[in-house]
């Protein structure tokens, strides 16, 4: 990969995240939507998130 196909990659990526990020409730549901976020909009464990949360909720 060249400069220049780099410098494509990063702008596309900067596009993407201003049009997914205008307020915070479009920015959260993009987290969820990437699978960062669960669906109540807690991290998830395998991102630093609370294990104890996901397990409780598995259990039930």
């Amino acid at each position: 990969m060249n400069e220049a196909e780099r410098q494509a990659i990063r702008a596309m990526l900067k596009r993407r995240s201003d049009e997914k990020t205008q307020t915070q409730e479009m920015a959260r549901q993009w987290l969820i939507d990437e699978g960062l976020y669960d669906g109540d909009g807690e991290l998830k464990p395998q991102y630093g998130g609370q294990p104890e949360k996901h397990e409780k909720r598995g259990q039930k």
